[in-house]
C-alpha cells in the first residue's frame, strides 16, 4: 500500500543513518530521504489506505505539510551540520539523522492513523526520538532538558494511554470487543450511542496526556528547555510537526465527545475544557515573553500561545472556528518553521550555532550583516503577532469572531493575550533588525535558508488570503464533520 511507503521508509531508513556515514554524508543522506517522503505524502492523496492506515482529509493535508517541513529543514540542515560538526562526535551526528527521521515517520503514521492505539504509539515512538535528540550535545542544561521532556513526555503519554483504554471501554455498548472499538471512523459514526460518563473521563486524561506534547498549560516545561537545547532543525520539528499531531489527536476525541453530548448520550461538552486550558496557555504566555532574552526560548514560549490559540477555537466549536483553528495550525507551522531556519543563520552571522549564541543581544543589528536574512527573519516575527500582512490575521480574525458569537466571556482574555503576545514580539523586532551591531559584525552571504524562509512565507500569505479552492473545500469539508 502506498500509504505505509512515506511511514515506512524514514523509519526503516534510521538504522543505517545511525550506523553509517560522516555528518556531512548523513545530512545529505537525510535530506534525499526527505524529499522521496514528500513526493510519498503527495501520491497518498490518490491512495489514501485503509484499515488501521487510512488517511483523511485532515490526515492528508497535515501530512503533505509535514513532508514539505521535513524537507525544507532538511535542506537548511546541510548548512547548519558544516557549521556544527565539530561540536559532536561522529557517532552522536549519525544518532542525530537517524532521530530525524523516525520523529518524521512517526508524526506521518500519528497522522494517517485509524487506530486510537496506533496513534498512541506513533507519539510515543516521536516523543522518545525528540528526547534522545535533544539531549545529544551532552551539556548539563541539554541533559536536564533532555530528562524534563522524557518526565513530562512520559507523564503525558501515560495519562493519554489510560484515556485511549477508556475510549475503547466507553464504545464496549455500541462496538463491542475488537478493532472496530478503535477506529476513529466506527467511533465518530457511533459516538452517539458511546458511554457518556466514561467518554467524558476519557477524554479529560486525553486533553492532559496529548496537552503535554501539545504544550498546553500546565504541562508545556519542557517546551522552551527542549527548544533552547537541542539541535536548532530538530527543534524546527519539534516546533510544527509533534505539536500538531497532538493537537489534531485532541481534536478527533474532542469531536466524539461533542456528537455523544449533541444526541443526549450523557457525555459533558468539551468546549469548557479546552477554552480553559487554551486561554491559560495564551495568557502565561502573554506574561513570560517580556522575561525571555534567548530567542530560542521566546519562540519556544510563543509555540506555547499558538497552541493555546488552537485549543481556543476547538473549544468555541462550531464549524467556522474549527475551520479558523486548522488554518491556524497550517500557518504557523510555515511560519515557525521558516523562523528557526532563519536563526540558524542568523547565529551563523553571529560566528557560532551553539545553544547559548541566540541572545537577542548577540544577535542584534542583523541589518548589518545580511538584509535578507534580516528581512526574513523579521517577517517571521512579525507575522507571528497575527498583524495584517500576516496569514494569522486570518486565522486569528475568524477564531476571535467566533469567540465573541460563540463564547463571549473569553473574548476578553483571549483578545488581552493575544495583544500582550504581539507586543512582546514588537518590542524584539526593531532591535533585532536595525540596532546596533556587535563589535567586529562583518557581512556574510545569502545562504540557501534564505530562499527557503521566503517560501515558507510566500506559501503562508498565498493560503491566507489566495486560498486554493481545493485546500478551501478540504478544509471546510473537515470543519462540517468535526465540528
Amino acid at each position: 500500500m502506498i500509504i505505509l511507503l512515506p511511514i515506512l521508509l524514514p523509519l526503516l531508513a534510521a538504522l543505517p543513518l545511525g550506523l553509517l556515514g560522516s555528518p556531512r554524508q548523513g545530512a545529505i543522506a537525510n535530506a534525499g530521504l526527505t524529499a522521496l517522503v514528500f513526493g510519498l505524502t503527495l501520491l497518498v492523496f490518490w491512495a489514501p489506505g485503509a484499515g488501521l492506515v487510512r488517511a483523511d482529509r485532515l490526515g492528508l493535508i497535515f501530512g503533505a505539510l509535514t513532508g514539505f517541513v521535513g524537507l525544507t529543514t532538511a535542506l537548511a540542515n546541510i548548512a547548519y551540520v558544516r557549521g556544527a560538526a565539530p561540536r559532536l562526535s561522529v557517532r552522536r551526528w549519525r544518532v542525530y539523522h537517524a532521530m530525524c527521521q523516525v520523529v518524521l515517520g512517526s508524526v506521518l503514521l500519528g497522522l494517517y492513523a485509524d487506530n486510537i492505539g496506533l496513534l498512541w504509539a506513533a507519539l510515543e515512538g516521536a516523543t522518545i526520538a525528540a528526547t534522545l535528540g535533544v539531549s545529544l550535545p551532552r551539556t548539563p542544561s541539554a541533559l536536564e532538558a533532555g530528562w524534563k521532556y522524557f518526565i513530562l513526555g512520559g507523564v503525558g503519554i501515560g495519562l493519554a494511554l489510560f484515556g485511549t483504554m477508556l475510549v475503547y471501554l466507553a464504545a464496549q455498548p455500541a462496538l463491542g470487543p475488537g478493532f472496530g472499538a478503535m477506529s476513529f471512523s466506527a467511533l465518530s459514526a457511533h459516538a452517539a450511542h458511546m458511554d457518556g460518563t466514561l467518554l467524558t473521563l476519557a477524554f479529560v486524561f486525553i486533553l492532559f496526556g496529548y496537552g503535554t506534547k501539545a504544550a498546553l498549560v500546565p504541562l508545556h516545561g519542557w517546551l522552551p528547555d527542549a527548544y533552547a537545547e537541542g539541535p536548532v532543525p530538530l527543534t524546527t520539528m519539534l516546533s510544527g510537526l509533534i505539536l500538531n499531531v497532538a493537537l489534531i489527536a485532541i481534536l478527533r476525541f474532542r469531536h466524539l465527545l461533542q456528537a455523544n453530548f449533541t444526541a443526549g448520550g450523557g457525555a459533558m461538552a468539551p468546549g469548557p475544557f479546552l477554552l480553559t486550558l487554551g486561554l491559560a496557555s495564551i495568557l502565561l504566555t502573554a506574561f513570560s515573553l517580556t522575561r525571555r532574552r534567548d530567542a530560542r526560548r521566546f519562540f519556544g514560549f510563543s509555540s506555547i500561545e499558538q497552541s493555546g490559540i488552537t485549543a481556543v477555537a476547538f473549544g468555541v466549536g462550531g464549524a467556522w472556528a474549527i475551520f479558523g483553528g486548522l488554518l491556524h495550525m497550517v500557518l504557523q507551522t510555515l511560519i515557525k518553521s521558516a523562523l528557526f531556519q532563519g536563526l540558524i543563520r542568523a547565529a551563523e552571522l553571529r560566528g557560532s550555532t551553539a545553544p547559548g549564541h541566540y541572545g537577542f543581544s548577540h544577535l542584534r543589528g542583523l541589518f548589518h550583516a545580511n538584509k535578507y536574512v534580516a528581512w526574513g527573519l523579521g517577517g517571521c516575527m512579525f507575522a507571528l503577532t497575527g498583524l495584517p500582512p500576516s496569514g494569522l490575521f486570518v486565522s486569528e480574525f475568524i477564531i476571535v469572531s467566533q469567540t465573541i458569537q460563540r463564547a463571549p466571556w473569553a473574548s476578553l482574555p483571549l483578545g488581552l493575550g493575544l495583544m500582550l503576545c504581539a507586543i512582546a514580539i514588537l518590542r524584539q523586532f526593531g532591535p533585532l533588525l536595525f540596532g546596533p551591531a556587535p563589535p567586529r559584525t562583518k557581512p556574510g552571504a545569502t545562504p540557501m535558508v534564505t530562499h527557503l524562509v521566503a517560501l515558507h512565507l510566500a506559501i503562508m500569505v498565498a493560503i491566507a488570503f489566495f486560498m486554493p479552492p481545493v485546500v478551501a473545500h478540504m478544509l471546510l469539508g473537515l470543519t462540517g464533520r468535526l465540528q
